[in-house]
């Protein structure tokens, strides 16, 4: 699988590292390319944003204008990585947590909570109404890409929208989460029809019992299962990689499978570290 994360860094190396990039003037065209929207697309957003605002601004006395819509681009960048890598879902959607789950790729939310950081291109929401792009950490400091930096002000005829770098102290009580575009990819790839449901693992005399999902993590299991139904409980959890009729399994305890389809059977036969692993379909 080609570099998932250098496809996001093909897109996100054309944001320059201190000039902002507004929807207006020279940048327009880069603004557009790292959004996915142009500034006469904006402008007639807010035009039309406008009318109620002006209207509570021209009153006597005047009313706020407070949580009115307001158009900006602030999901836009994640939607652009997003078509870069040839994400399963748009991940532009402020609700990308439950659209992942919905579409059974929820493994690739990583919850704000889980004592990790998020990858380079790595799509995170806070807890404010926004999406970011994450970039690299130096120490303790975190680099993001984020567009809707900008906005119509009192005036949208003067306004415009921006894209540009910014740094942060990184402190994930701000953020709800982020969706790693590396366990995505792997996901948004469906497993064979062969591969998917229960197998039984050997390593010599111990066995284990190791579910394939269509789409997601394999689960493993010291017990045979009672039908062939997928499992309720978690068990055992392994990152799957698929390429043809090879496949990899990178289990949570540091522990790697990598097996190859026989030809023609629902047998597999590889290696668990120095170990020969067989495979047999249930």
């Amino acid at each position: 699988m080609v570099d998932v994360r250098a496809k996001a860094k093909t897109l996100l190396d054309q944001l320059p590292a201190d000039v902002p990039v507004t929807s207006n003037g020279s940048t327009g065209a880069l603004f557009t390319t790292l959004t996915g929207s142009s500034h006469t697309w904006l402008q007639e957003r807010w035009k039309a944003e406008d009318v109620e605002k002006a209207k509570r601004r021209n009153a006597v006395p005047p009313q706020s204008t407070k949580g009115l819509p307001t158009t900006t681009t602030c999901n836009g960048l994640a939607g652009q990585v997003g078509i870069a890598i040839g994400a399963p879902i748009a991940l532009s959607q402020f609700d990308i947590e439950k659209k992942l789950k919905d579409a059974g790729m929820g493994d690739a939310w990583i919850p704000a909570s889980s004592g990790k950081r998020p990858g380079y291109g790595d799509v995170f929401r806070p807890l404010t109404f926004h999406i970011g792009v994450s970039l690299d950490f130096v120490g303790d400091l975190w680099n993001t890409a984020e567009s809707g930096q900008g906005g119509p002000g009192v005036d949208y005829t003067k306004g415009f929208d921006i894209v540009k770098r910014k740094q942060q102290t990184w402190d994930p009580s701000k953020l709800q989460g982020w969706v790693d575009i590396e366990i995505l990819m792997k996901l948004g790839r469906k497993a064979p029809k062969w591969l998917i449901g229960w197998w039984r693992f050997e390593v010599g005399p111990t066995k284990e019992f190791v579910y394939l999902p269509e789409r997601g993590s394999a689960r493993g299991f010291t017990t045979a299962p009672a039908n062939r139904n997928p499992p309720t409980a978690d068990g055992r959890i392994g990152d799957v990689t698929l390429e043809d009729d090879d496949i990899a399994i990178a289990w949570s305890d540091n522990v790697s499978d990598t097996l190859r389809r026989l030809p023609k059977i629902d047998y597999m036969l590889g290696e668990r570290g120095a170990q020969q692993l067989q495979a047999f379909k249930m």
